[in-house]
């Protein structure tokens, strides 16, 4: 089954906001994660909690989608920052089916053909952007969960290889770099 966005997620845009004295919330923005998409680990909350950020609080499992800059993305707040709300340069979307997980729609969105999709939507030379309008557009199939979760952990398989490779070849360089270091002494 095919379904869009908009009948499987509600989408929230993030919230603009300055840093406060005595923070006590997180600001998640898209610089906080690395290139593979993970968490900067020395995150520091720089806002105070207030009422005008209650809607906004982020909960486990919502995903944020950076919409804004050279890099869309998504990911899942798995809740490492708590408490924390989303800046503008991300959507958040809330899965409302019990049909689909979480992780599987943030898979999705970063598979290549999604983002080659994303990319001839984006609006904006110096920024480009993706508008929560043309999101909910975007049409995504919905296997049964155990297929999604197969996906994943299928995925999951991949990235640990890429980082096998990626270890044997620097261990690689350093073996013929003392290699090759030995044969000239």
């Amino acid at each position: 089954m095919i379904q869009k966005l908009e009948n499987i997620v509600k989408i929230k845009s993030g919230v603009f906001a300055k840093s406060d004295t005595n923070p006590d919330l997180f600001y998640i923005q898209s610089t906080d994660f690395d290139k593979q998409r993970n968490w900067n680990k020395t995150l520091n909350p720089i806002l105070t909690k207030s009422p005008k950020f209650s809607n906004h609080i982020l909960n486990i499992g919502d995903i944020l989608f950076a919409a804004k800059g050279r890099d869309f993305f998504a990911v899942v707040y798995d809740g490492m920052f708590q408490p924390a709300v989303a800046s503008t340069t991300f959507l958040v979307l809330q899965v409302q089916s019990n049909n689909v997980v979480s992780d599987y729609v943030a898979w999705f969105i970063n598979h290549p053909q999604t983002q080659t999709l994303l990319w001839s939507f984006a609006k904006g030379s110096a920024i480009p952007s993706i508008s929560k309008s043309i999101l909910e557009q975007i049409e995504i199939p919905i296997p049964k969960i155990s297929k999604q979760i197969a996906i994943l952990e299928l995925y999951k398989l991949q990235m640990k290889e890429k980082r096998i490779h990626k270890q044997i070849g620097k261990l690689r360089q350093e073996y013929i770099n003392e290699l090759t270091y030995k044969s000239i002494q």
